[in-house]
């Protein structure tokens, strides 16, 4: 690296990987890194600035989704596209977090009604696949988070609506960053895991009426896992109002 490299600004610690991520995205700045310019290791950027290893990670996977950064698995963190100056917090963070929510919902529940009318069999026994993957590690007290992102995606495929696909995708990546701030986010989550098992018996049966029950089940977690975050760490989470705000 070049010797007149200007160093990371360390954040304060009360900041979440959101600030981290904005911290990483101007150190790229500041430094004119190209496409393709290695960025320095988890344990380095967690050392410089201040933030814990699982922050720092948080972080590398908001700006990866948002093809800021590429990582190469057992290579490290490469600048995909050396961005704009500034918070990227304008870029992810367009509206209020339960208004998120409801348009989530909203879309969800329209595909839940298309894969229900479309999915095959065999579909299904691959989404059963899934759950029961989900279920294990629920039994032990781990939400297999991935897995369950799987589940979702799968759903999605099946109702055929690659723009919608997309969309929810994108709701989800940014609700389930979001809701890991959330202290006990992991044990909340798996109180879902039985509702997503009623909701696939009932596409099973094509009953769209027990699917819906099943997912507005879920939905009412996730919502109140969203007032208990706002109460918990008490934060506002409009655009605009991100000064001691979210992740």
């Amino acid at each position: 690296m070049n010797a007149n490299i200007i160093p990371i600004k360390p954040v304060s610690k009360d900041l979440l990987y959101m600030k981290v991520a904005d911290a990483i995205h101007n150190y790229i700045h500041d430094n004119k890194l190209q496409p393709g310019d290695k960025i320095p290791s988890e344990r380095v950027l967690a050392e410089q600035l201040g933030a814990s290893r699982n922050s720092v990670r948080e972080a590398l996977r908001v700006l990866e989704n948002e093809v800021l950064i590429e990582v190469k698995i057992g290579r490290g963190a490469f600048v995909a596209d050396n961005s704009s100056p500034g918070s990227i917090y304008p870029k992810l963070f367009k509206g209020n977090y339960f208004e998120l929510l409801e348009i989530k919902a909203i879309l969800e529940r329209e595909v839940l009604r298309k894969t229900i009318d479309k999915a095959t069999p065999e579909q299904l026994a691959q989404m059963n696949d899934i759950l029961k993957k989900i279920e294990r590690n629920a039994a032990m007290g781990i939400y297999d988070e991935e897995n369950d992102k799987r589940f979702h995606r799968k759903m999605l495929r099946i109702c055929g609506n690659m723009s919608l696909e997309q969309i929810i995708s994108h709701l989800i990546d940014v609700l389930s960053n979001y809701a890991a701030l959330l202290e006990n986010a992991d044990e909340i989550f798996i109180s879902t895991i039985p509702y997503h098992r009623s909701m696939l018996d009932a596409m099973k049966r094509r009953d769209t009426y027990a699917a819906y029950e099943a997912y507005d089940k879920i939905l009412e977690i996730d919502l109140t896992g969203l007032e208990m975050l706002e109460s918990e760490k008490n934060i506002v989470v409009r655009v605009g109002d991100c000064g001691s705000g979210p992740q």
